[in-house]
């Protein structure tokens, strides 16, 4: 399980920000366990990341 540390790339600040998220999550949804609100919250920070990427392709055609 990917983990929001700073060995992973992640700043104390958004360390804070993501538990602050969880907590959230957590409180607003009580019937849900923390780890998979917590996983929920890395896919969508993950996916939100790779639309700031701009595709590039390997064939140069495109």
């Amino acid at each position: 399980m990917k983990t929001i540390t700073a060995e992973n790339g992640y700043s104390k600040e958004e360390q804070a920000q993501f538990l602050a998220r969880l907590e959230r999550a957590c409180i607003d949804n009580p019937e849900l366990p923390p780890t998979f609100v917590a996983n929920c919250l890395l896919s969508l920070s993950e996916s939100k990341f790779d639309e700031l990427l701009p595709f590039a392709s390997c064939d140069k055609r495109i």
